[in-house]
């Protein structure tokens, strides 16, 4: 797969695992929008950037993964909510809310470390919270 294509995969893979957790994503119909995906949650709709990283850790079991693509003025809090970044090492997501100014992070899926409760959490803060 080409980066775009493993984008797209990361895309519908984030909005399946919404739908089977009873969470409803919507995909925007133009492909310049600046969020690949809006969920709803908590009554309210979240703006979510979705990432597709398939490095392979080098220190401590974690991969750096750069949110900004050159851009880091689109990604602020007015336009992303949340990252949603799928690493194909650790199968799975970390669901990040946006500080505005990300411009990279380092993940690792154990729970002690920064996003490690990040990590297939599709209820980070309770912003997901299920109706089921």
């Amino acid at each position: 797969m080409d980066s775009n294509e493993k984008g797209m995969y990361a895309e519908y893979l984030f909005s399946c695992e919404c739908i089977s957790r009873g969470i409803h994503p919507s995909k925007p119909m133009l492909d310049s929008s600046v969020y690949d995906i809006i969920v709803e949650g908590g009554g309210k709709l979240y703006k979510v950037q979705v990432k597709y990283s398939s490095k392979i850790p080098t220190d401590r079991n974690s991969i750096q993964v750069a949110l900004c693509n050159g851009i880091k003025s689109k990604y602020t809090n007015e336009f992303i909510d949340l990252f949603a970044v799928y690493s194909e090492h650790f199968k799975g997501f970390f669901i990040i809310k946006n500080t505005g100014s990300m411009q990279g992070i380092r993940l690792n899926s154990d729970k002690n470390s920064k996003y490690g409760y990040n990590f297939n959490n599709f209820d980070v803060d309770g912003i997901f919270r299920s109706k089921s």
